[in-house]
């Protein structure tokens, strides 16, 4: 994996959203492989739980919504990763912005480290 996507996971890991998303962005733009496309999907969800720390949930979704639509293009495991818990996992958080939910219940109840499997 990329040095920079490895940072980006320890950053968003830690919940510094910002700073993981700064890190997977210079990592996708690194990359001419196929992994560009995932590095991609996960500053996009770095990006939608920045947005839920500033209580903009409709940001958030369209994060959340545009990561999904890169995770989808990789196969259940990709590079150690479970990305169909992954997906699942998106998909739910776009549920609970649908639903209502307030950003600090869902970073609460749903926040989740991004690790390999």
């Amino acid at each position: 994996m990329n040095e920079n996507a490895e940072q980006g996971l320890k950053f968003f890991n830690l919940r510094k959203y910002y700073e993981a998303h700064e890190c997977f962005e210079t990592a996708w733009r690194e990359t001419q492989d196929t992994s560009r496309e995932f590095y991609r999907a996960l500053l996009q969800l770095s990006a939608g739980f920045y947005r839920l720390t500033q209580n903009r949930p409709s940001a958030a979704r369209k994060f959340f919504t545009h990561a999904l639509k890169w995770l989808k293009q990789f196969p259940d495991h990709h590079r150690g990763f479970a990305l169909d818990e992954l997906r699942s996992w998106t998909e739910m958080l776009i549920r609970a912005i649908d639903d209502g939910k307030t950003t600090d219940d869902i970073i609460s109840e749903h926040y989740q480290p991004i690790q390999k499997k």
